[in-house]
């Protein structure tokens, strides 16, 4: 038996661009048992997945294990890789690989430099490439949810929203440059624009503070954990509902972020507003992506900030954002009425196709 095992610590788009290697491995390169080690994130990616025949979860985030020294890592994995043909450690295949963190020299040079270094391929391709497999270039990530899960999201979407255009705004995500910065303007804006559509808002740690907001049919499902480990701000859905929920959505909008990989993956139209990535990174060729680069000159930077040194920055609630989070409103209102069109364009359709067919009854 050829066997082979992965390991892929990380956040939700990491794990989201390393999906398709299961398959890959198994269908391409006949390998007949697949073992995939990962972190609490990657369980809401990898669940349900036919092609993985062993889940193994570590969470190196946790205590004691995150005081420890990297090394006690390189000796799990010594340990865990005994008795596979092959070992893939995704460690960093995207990060220090394909973006520059700030304790790269690559993240001081020019951003022509890193533009020429880190913007050729999209991140399932360098996560291909990265595990040995150039030939297979051009696949991509994939999703799998139980009949279950589908069941409940569908009835949801035909109880609550039957007949709407359901934009779901992803208004932030774990870094500063993963803010819906002018969220609260273009959803109203469309949401005048269109009786028919209401807005799902969905969001990561500054989502309440920062950017939520409250409206005639606009749903608030942003919110963090309180001291009890409940939810507070509203039902707040978990991420593999949420990556489910944008499946039926007429658009998804929002800040570069994992749940907009899944979005595009899942062929929803999407309106991802590219930051430190470019859209070529994060999969631009799918049909329904209506992705937008930032004005900023400085995007895309492919840098990994966390402190944004050297990073141009304005002042938003007694906090410094960098510049590129600001996009033109109505670029954005743009692209939704790209979708909006599309969904409508589809809807007289179905109606024309049944009122013709109850006549010729």
């Amino acid at each position: 038996m050829k066997k082979v095992l992965i390991s892929r610590f990380g956040a939700y788009g990491d794990h989201l661009h390393a999906s398709h290697l299961p398959r890959l491995l198994k269908e391409r390169e006949g390998f007949d048992y697949v073992a995939f080690e990962y972190n609490t994130k990657g369980a809401e990616i990898y669940e349900n997945n036919p092609f993985i025949d062993e889940h193994i979860f570590f969470e190196p985030a946790s205590e004691p294990v995150r005081r420890m020294p990297f090394h006690m890592l390189e000796k799990r994995w010594a340990v865990l890789s005994q008795g596979y043909d092959r070992f893939i450690n995704l460690r960093n295949s995207i990060e220090y690989a394909y973006i520059a963190m700030e304790d790269q020299a690559d993240y001081y040079m020019s951003d022509e430099h890193r533009r020429a270094k880190f913007g050729g391929h999209n991140y399932y391709d360098q996560t291909t490439i990265w595990a040995g497999y150039p030939q297979h270039v051009g696949v991509v990530g994939e999703l799998y949810f139980s009949e279950e899960e589908e069941a409940i999201v569908q009835k949801l979407y035909r109880r609550e929203y039957s007949g709407k255009f359901v934009v779901i705004a992803n208004l932030s995500g774990t870094s500063k440059h993963k803010l819906f910065y002018n969220a609260e303007a273009i959803v109203k804006q469309f949401l005048a624009w269109h009786s028919d559509a209401v807005c799902i808002t969905v969001g990561d740690e500054d989502c309440r503070n920062v950017v939520e907001f409250k409206g005639e049919r606009i749903i608030n499902r942003c919110g963090n954990f309180n001291e009890k480990g409940e939810y507070e701000g509203g039902t707040r859905y978990p991420f593999r509902q949420a990556m489910l929920m944008t499946k039926y959505a007429g658009a998804v909008v929002g800040c570069e972020s994992g749940l907009m990989v899944a979005a595009t993956l899942l062929g929803a139209p999407t309106v991802q507003l590219m930051t430190a990535a470019s859209i070529k990174n994060h999969g631009g060729d799918f049909p329904n992506d209506l992705s937008i680069q930032s004005p900023a000159a400085c995007s895309p930077c492919h840098k990994g900030p966390y402190e944004y040194i050297g990073c141009p920055t304005f002042e938003h609630l007694g906090l410094k954002y960098p510049i590129c989070i600001k996009f033109d409103p109505n670029q954005v209102l743009s692209r939704l009425e790209m979708a909006y069109q599309r969904w409508s364009d589809r809807r007289d359709r179905v109606l024309t196709a049944l009122n013709e067919a109850a006549f010729a009854s």
